[in-house]
């Protein structure tokens, strides 16, 4: 097995589906994610269902009384979080575009992201 064979064996799957704001689910996701980068863990952060809506930019939570939970993913790439994907169905069923997310996604499908579910050494789905 190669080194790249072996990490990906070794990498958390982190399932966002959650929509940002509503429950604590999608915060919850956030810092799993960003507490893996800490360690070092290799990530694949993945948005499907109502999580792609994680990722939309201008968004106004300050309209709830909330943090802003896009300014936060924007960062992710600071954090060495670099695997970021997004189901490609969950955005086409929301008429969503890549253009709209804030940050820089792999859109995968049904086979992918079963993939790299099966590759994964923990899978965390939120």
């Amino acid at each position: 097995m190669d080194n790249q064979t072996q990490a990906k064996k070794q990498s958390i799957s982190l399932i966002a589906r959650r929509a940002p704001y509503g429950s604590g689910a999608a915060r919850q996701t956030l810092d799993i994610a960003f507490a893996a980068a800490v360690f070092e863990r290799p990530l694949n952060y993945i948005f499907i269902g109502d999580g792609v809506y994680q990722l939309l930019s201008k968004q106004d939570p300050e309209a709830i009384k909330n943090k802003p939970h896009g300014a936060a993913l924007e960062t992710l790439e600071l954090y060495g979080i670099d695997e970021v994907y997004v189901h490609r169905n969950s955005l086409l069923q929301r008429a969503l575009s890549e253009d709209e997310l804030v940050c820089k996604v792999t859109l995968i499908d049904d086979c992918s992201l079963k993939e790299l579910v099966a590759e994964s050494i923990h899978v965390i789905n939120l």
